[in-house]
């Protein structure tokens, strides 16, 4: 068996001491000078916690601010994608209605466009000389002065 030791924690001398008590020393200003200075000292630390409490309230107020803007815009953004995938699927129906259609209209475009491109054929020269043409520069105006001898 084990022997139970009492468990024993070496004190030093510091620790037995008693405190010293601490040496009084005069005042240098007067006890008017220092009662002014404890007040402004207290109107300070009041101002600093009134502001702190300003700045946390403006913060605060920012803050959900924020998060409005953020769940705002996220409802848009929410809204702008299924708007996106309603005109995707109504081209999509729109493409299937209008391919029966195309293809009646692919073979009377074919026999349409024989007659037009004979019809569109332009002579070389003349498609030359209207695209070098310049434009003439315009003239200047003289400014005429009307005196009121003469428009009387």
């Amino acid at each position: 068996m084990v022997a139970a030791t009492k468990a024993t924690t070496p004190t030093s001398a510091v620790t037995k001491r008693k405190p010293v008590a601490k040496k009084l020393t005069a005042p240098t200003k007067k006890a008017s000078v220092l009662a002014r200075e404890a007040h402004a000292a207290k109107k300070r630390l009041l101002k600093l916690r009134a502001d702190t409490k300003k700045a946390i309230e403006a913060a605060k107020r920012e803050v959900v601010k924020a998060t409005e803007a953020a769940k705002s815009a996220a409802r848009f953004e929410k809204q702008a994608a299924k708007d996106k995938l309603a005109a995707k699927k109504a081209k999509a129906v729109g493409v299937k209605k209008a391919s029966g259609k195309a293809a009646a209209t692919k073979v009377a475009s074919k026999k349409a466009a024989g007659s037009k491109a004979a019809a569109t054929v332009v002579p070389k020269k003349a498609a030359v000389k209207s695209a070098t043409k310049k434009r003439a520069p315009a003239k200047k105006v003289a400014q005429t002065v009307v005196t009121p001898e003469a428009s009387a």
